[in-house]
C-alpha cells in the first residue's frame, strides 16, 4: 500500500490540499554471515565485533530507494540482525552521509568528547575537507544529510556492542544515531549567545548523539583512525575496506580473510551475478590502499569457484607503528579532557570494597580560560589578530581543548610563520601539530642550557654511570635490541615520532638508554624480590602509562575492582585496600616517584 502525503500550498488566495503519492515500502533482506563457505574451507569462526564506525550503517549503493529498509542478518536463523529505516519518503543514509559523520566525531573529539554539542555547516565542511570555494554548493547537501542521520532510525536485534556490558546486548534495540537542532539567533539562550559573536553566522547545529553510539565512543571506541585520510579515500569501499581489515588484524603482519567475507562487512553486492564484480571492487580498493601505502602487499588467491576466492594481506612494522602513535595519541589527548559523561551505575554499585577515606577537592574550573589568559595569547600572535573579532572566541576553545600552555607555545610558532589567514592557520596548527617539533626544539634549548650551566657549575665530568657502563660491555647485538626497546619506549612517552623525536633521542641517548636499564632493573629487581608481591617504586611521564601498567598487574583481580581502581586513582590519585585478599596501596605522584604495593594478606 502506497504511503500518502499531504501538502498545502497558497494558490489564488485560497490553500487547497494536494496529495503526493511516495513510492511503496519494501524490505531488503542482505546475509552477512560466512559461515558454511568458511566452514569448508577450515576457517576458524570469528564473532562481528562490530564498533560505532564499523556498522554496515551507510550504504555502499550509489543507487537507493525511496522508502527502502536495509535488514542485515549476522546469522542464517535470523536471530541477531541490524535493520535500517528511512523515514518517510527518503532513503538510507549513503556515503555522503558517511563523510559527514566522520566529520562530526572529528568535531565531537576537538569539543573536548561531550555528547552534545554545538557547530555550523561551515565547521562540518571545513573538517570533512571541502574547498572554501566550493561552501556554498554544499550547505544545503550537508543540512539535508544531518536531517537523513538524525531521522534514520536502527533496529538492532542481539547485534550492538555496549562496552558497559562487556558484549552484545541480548535484547531489540531501537535508536539513532543523533539528534540535531537547528538554533538562530532569536532562538538562543543566553549560554548558546557566545556562538553567534561572529555576525556571519545566522545559525548553530546543536549535536546530540544517541547514548548507545556515545558510550562505546567513550567507553571503547576510541578515534584510531585518521579522520583526515578516512575523508581523503574517494572510494567508500576503500574506506570500509581500511577499517575492517585493521580491526581483523590487531598488529598482525599477515592477513588471510575470505573475499566474501569482506563483501559482507562492507557490504557490497553478494548474489552470484554481481560476486565477480565486487570481488573486482576489492581488487581496486586493495591497489587504492598499497599506493597510499596503508597496506604493505595484497594477493588475491582464486581456489575454484569465486565464492572460494581469498585476499591475503600483507603489513610492515611502520603500519604497526601508526597505529600505536594513533592510540597514544588519542588516549593522551582523552586522558587530558575533563569528561562531562559519568557511569551512574557505578556510584549505585553497592559491591563491597574497604577503602581508605580521603577528602579529595577537584578544582572544576582549572581549565577554564580567562580573560588574561586570552589577551596574553593575543599579544603573542601577530598583530592583525588583535584585529579579528572571532579570535578570541577562537583562542578561548582552543585553551579549553589543548591547554593555555600549549596554545601559548603555538602562539610563538605562528609569530614566527609568515602567513596570510591568521585565525584559519592557528586552529589547523592546533589540530594537526604542525608547531609540534618547533614546541620539542625549544624545550630541548632549555634543557641544553641548563646542562651548560651545571657544567660550569661542575667543571668535573661525571664517570658514565654504571648503567650505561654495563650497556657498554655488551655484544653488538644486545646493545642494538636495548637501544630500539629504549626508542620505542622514549616515543611511547613522547607520543608521536618524528624527526625532531629522533634528533632528541640521539641528543641524550647516553641517558634514555641508562634511564630504560635503570627502570628494567628496578622491574626485575622489585618483581623477583618477593614472588608473591609486588613493589615497584617508579617515575611516569603521565598517568596514562602509569593506568597501563596498572592494568596488568591487577590481571589477577576481579575486572569491576579494577575499573573501580582506575576511577579512584584517576581523581585521587591515591588508593589503599584490602581486595580479594590482596593488600593493595597505589599512590601517583606526577613527575616524581609512584608506588605500586600489592602484597598477598
Amino acid at each position: 500500500m502506497k504511503t500518502k502525503k499531504i501538502e498545502k500550498y497558497k494558490k489564488n488566495g485560497y490553500i487547497p490540499n494536494k496529495v503526493i503519492d511516495t513510492e511503496p515500502s519494501e524490505i531488503v533482506e542482505k546475509f552477512l554471515d560466512v559461515t558454511e563457505i568458511e566452514n569448508e574451507k577450515v576457517h576458524s569462526l570469528v564473532r562481528i565485533d562490530i564498533n560505532v564506525i564499523e556498522y554496515p550503517l551507510f550504504t555502499k549503493n550509489p543507487r537507493r530507494k525511496k522508502n527502502q529498509i536495509i535488514r542485515y542478518f549476522f546469522n542464517r536463523d535470523k536471530e541477531a540482525y541490524i535493520q535500517v529505516n528511512p523515514t518517510s519518503g527518503d532513503c538510507i543514509p549513503g556515503e555522503f552521509e558517511e563523510r559527514v559523520f566522520i566529520a562530526l566525531l572529528k568535531i565531537m573529539r576537538d569539543k573536548r568528547y561531550h555528547d552534545a554539542f554545538y557547530t555550523t555547516t561551515t565547521e562540518i565542511l571545513l573538517n570533512m575537507g571541502v574547498p572554501v570555494t566550493s561552501y556554498k554548493s554544499f550547505y544545503t547537501k550537508v543540512n539535508i544529510a544531518l536531517q537523513r542521520l538524525s531521522q534514520t532510525s536502527y533496529t538492532f536485534k542481539n547485534s550492538l556492542y555496549s562496552n558497559k556490558l562487556k558484549g552484545i546486548i541480548d535484547d531489540k534495540i531501537n535508536t539513532n544515531i543523533m539528534n540535531i537542532r537547528t538554533i538562530s539567533l532569536r532562538q538562543a539562550s543566553s549560554s548558546e549567545l557566545e556562538y553567534f559573536d561572529d555576525k556571519r553566522v545566522r545559525e548553530i547545529i546543536k549535536i546530540s548523539i544517541s547514548s548507545h553510539f556515545y558510550d562505546n565512543i567513550i567507553r571503547k571506541g576510541y578515534l584510531v583512525y585518521d579522520s583526515q585520510l578516512l575523508l581523503s579515500m574517494n572510494s567508500p569501499i576503500t574506506r570500509a575496506l581500511y577499517m575492517i581489515i585493521n580491526k581483523m588484524r590487531f598488529n598482525k603482519f599477515t592477513l588471510k580473510v575470505l573475499a566474501l567475507s569482506l563483501i559482507k562487512k562492507i557490504p557490497l553486492s553478494d548474489d552470484s551475478k554481481s560476486i565477480g564484480r565486487s570481488i573486482k571492487s576489492l581488487e581496486k580498493s586493495c591497489l587504492e590502499l598499497k599506493k597510499m601505502d596503508l597496506i604493505g602487499d595484497y594477493k588475491k588467491i582464486i581456489q575454484g569457484k569465486l565464492i572460494n576466492t581469498e585476499f591475503e594481506f600483507y603489513f610492515e612494522e611502520r603500519h604497526n607503528s601508526i597505529k600505536q602513535n594513533y592510540f597514544y595519541d588519542d588516549k593522551n589527548h582523552f586522558d587530558n579532557l575533563m569528561i562531562t559523561h559519568t557511569d551512574e551505575s557505578y556510584a549505585m554499585d553497592s559491591t563491597p570494597i574497604k577503602i581508605q577515606e580521603k577528602q579529595i577537592s577537584i578544582d572544576l574550573n582549572h581549565n577554564d580560560p580567562t580573560q588574561e589568559m586570552i589577551d596574553e595569547i593575543l599579544e603573542i600572535l601577530p598583530p592583525r589578530a588583535k584585529e579579528l573579532k572571532t579570535m578570541g572566541r577562537t583562542i578561548k576553545d582552543a585553551i579549553r581543548t589543548y591547554g593555555n600552555d600549549y596554545v601559548k607555545s603555538v602562539a610563538q610558532y605562528i609569530k614566527k610563520q609568515k602567513i596570510g589567514n591568521i585565525r584559519s592557520y592557528f586552529i589547523q596548527t592546533l589540530q594537526n601539530g604542525w608547531a609540534n617539533e618547533y614546541i620539542l626544539e625549544m624545550k630541548n634549548k632549555k634543557i641544553h642550557k641548563k646542562s651548560k650551566k651545571t657544567e660550569k657549575i661542575n667543571p668535573k665530568k661525571e664517570e658514565k654511570n654504571s648503567e650505561y657502563a654495563l650497556f657498554l660491555t655488551m655484544n653488538e647485538e644486545k646493545r642494538k635490541e636495548i637501544e630500539n626497546q629504549a626508542y620505542k619506549d622514549y616515543i611511547k612517552k613522547c607520543g608521536m615520532e618524528g624527526k625532531a623525536q629522533k634528533i632528541a633521542f640521539n641528543a641524550a641517548k647516553e641517558n634514555i638508554i641508562s634511564e630504560y636499564i635503570k627502570n628494567v632493573q628496578n622491574i626485575q629487581k622489585n618483581n623477583t624480590e618477593n614472588e608473591n608481591n609486588i613493589y615497584i617504586r617508579k617515575k611516569y611521564e603521565n598517568i596514562s602509562l602509569f593506568q597501563m601498567e596498572l592494568l596488568d598487574l591487577l590481571e589477577s583481580i576481579d575486572e569491576k575492582n579494577q575499573e573501580k581502581i582506575l576511577k579512584i586513582i584517576n581523581v585521587a590519585k591515591y588508593f589503599e585496600a584490602i581486595i580479594e585478599n590482596l593488600e593493595i596501596k597505589i599512590i601517583y605522584k606526577e613527575n616524581e616517584e609512584s608506588i605500586i604495593e600489592i602484597k598477598k594478606n
